[in-house]
């Protein structure tokens, strides 16, 4: 089999405008019409392949059969370049001697893996492709609308794929946000064959945590920060339908941590991104969050509330009034998340990480490692400073230093694969920052309760938690950065 890269955009188009989508002027004519077809995915019981990063498919089309192998790569945020491996066969089968010159040559030559492979779900789409030519550049831009399959579950597809044939990746995105213009939009940021692994396995709707980013040693300074862009994105998106649908509290708390991890990449990144369209970004993505941090208070403060020992009528009285705050908060947010607006600000971020005018300064081609170490450095000194006597901090002053506690943590993490120091002295130092957050994360949400609940009584020994926070600063600052 012949590798190649893929550059494609994903994105999500709502059932309801796919005749406005097709009669937009700018597409011109198919290259060919709707069309049926049907992919076959594979894999073990167990997920070995996606476990290992890949998908394994077979496609028909008409009488036509290809056997196409897909690396995850930079599959995250709805842009993905990664490898393929694909080949015409004979038939509906997998040809696996096809895939010995492939990177699961060996995995495939363990019998308890190929004896095990199986049909975990099938997608089937009428499909229509538009081949498009743009300042030099050809893009190819694929229409399927149709369904996922696993056993007797299905859940429908609308969705559009833009691949970038030849040329510019700028091009691709200026091409997706013309489009964005004229009909909503939304980043995908699941695979055919994610979405029916999830079927296959029955979760219809789960709240996801932050994945590791996958920064191989070497990479170039600009191209870290995209991966960690579309790492985010991906966490924000995988997390929005359960809040839209079920008005989810821990889903609208991970969409919170998604965008604090993301504003957090900006503060690390800035000297090599700074300019007009990051300004524009970083407010966008401020004010963000700003929801999501309202309506996190509020749940928080209502948990807070269900231990609260005190005369019940007043207390029930303060429930009702919180209670009518986090449904207009909820109301705010849920109305931003289906707006317009957002899915623009997205699409923006995407094209400016992947193709903005900043990656073409020499600064930003240059090797990760010595800027992690830099950044993380800065970091570093600050929360080392303020975390030498907690205790005498007032509550805005404890506040900053969890700010800085968190950026520093989640810097350490996207910097997690760079082998900057021993994993061991990489384990310790995150635990110990994990710790520091959580209880300066508990010392603030009951300022915040007292705040929006005046008089309630603290849910917390602040005593205790001032004490777990300076154990917590003391032993790294003893520990020391783990990169040095």
């Amino acid at each position: 089999m012949t590798e190649t890269e893929e550059v494609e955009l994903k994105l999500e188009l709502v059932p309801g405008d796919v005749e406005r989508f097709r009669a937009l002027p700018l597409l011109g004519a198919p290259a060919h019409a709707a069309a049926p077809q049907v992919s076959t995915y594979f894999d073990t019981p167990e997920g070995h392949l996606r476990k290992d990063g890949f998908s394994l498919r077979v496609r028909r089309k008409g009488r036509r059969h290809v056997q196409t192998l897909k690396e995850k790569g930079g599959d995250a945020g709805g842009f993905s370049a990664r490898a393929e491996w694909e080949q015409a066969i004979s038939g509906p089968a997998l040809d696996l001697t096809l895939l010995e010159s492939t990177p699961v040559a060996a995995l495939l030559a363990r019998k308890k893996v190929r004896n095990r492979l199986a049909i975990v779900s099938e997608t089937r789409v009428d499909r229509t492709t538009w081949l498009l030519k743009r300042d030099g550049s050809t893009i190819e831009l694929i229409l399927d609308v149709g369904e996922v399959v696993s056993g007797d579950r299905s859940e429908p597809v609308c969705e559009i794929e833009l691949e970038l044939k030849r040329g510019s990746r700028a091009e691709l995105f200026a091409f997706a946000r013309e489009i964005g213009r004229a009909i909503p939009l939304r980043m995908g940021v699941m695979s055919k064959s994610e979405r029916g692994q999830r079927l296959a396995a029955k979760r219809p709707r789960q709240i996801r945590k932050a994945e590791p980013v996958d920064i191989p040693p070497g990479t170039a300074i600009a191209d870290a920060f995209a991966l960690i862009v579309q790492s985010c994105l991906r966490h924000f998106r995988r997390n929005e339908p359960a809040v839209i649908a079920d008005r989810d509290a821990e889903a609208v708390h991970q969409l919170r941590v998604a965008t604090r991890r993301l504003r957090s990449a900006f503060t690390l990144f800035a000297p090599i991104v700074d300019s007009d369209e990051f300004d524009r970004l970083r407010v966008g993505f401020g004010a963000l969050s700003n929801l999501l941090g309202t309506a996190r208070d509020l749940d928080v403060t209502l948990v807070g509330l269900r231990g609260a020992e005190g005369p019940k009528k007043p207390l029930a009285a303060e429930r009702r009034r919180l209670k009518g705050l986090r449904g207009g908060a909820y109301d705010m947010l849920v109305a931003t998340l289906c707006g317009e607006d957002l899915p623009h600000l997205i699409l923006d971020l995407v094209a400016w990480a992947e193709s903005g005018e900043w990656r073409g300064t020499p600064r930003a081609q240059r090797s990760i490692e010595a800027f992690a170490e830099e950044r993380l450095g800065r970091l570093w000194r600050k929360v080392r400073k303020q975390g030498k006597h907690i205790e005498s901090l007032d509550p805005e002053a404890r506040h900053q230093l969890r700010i800085q506690v968190k950026k520093l943590r989640y810097g350490s993490e996207f910097f997690a694969g760079l082998a900057l120091g021993s994993a061991r002295r990489w384990s310790n130092f995150n635990a110990l920052l994990e710790q520091l957050q959580e209880s300066l994360g508990k010392l603030n949400d009951l300022e915040t309760a007292r705040t929006m609940a005046p008089g309630t009584p603290d849910a917390h020994a602040v005593e205790g938690l001032l004490a777990d926070a300076q154990r917590a600063a003391d032993g790294l600052r003893e520990a020391g950065p783990y990169w040095r």
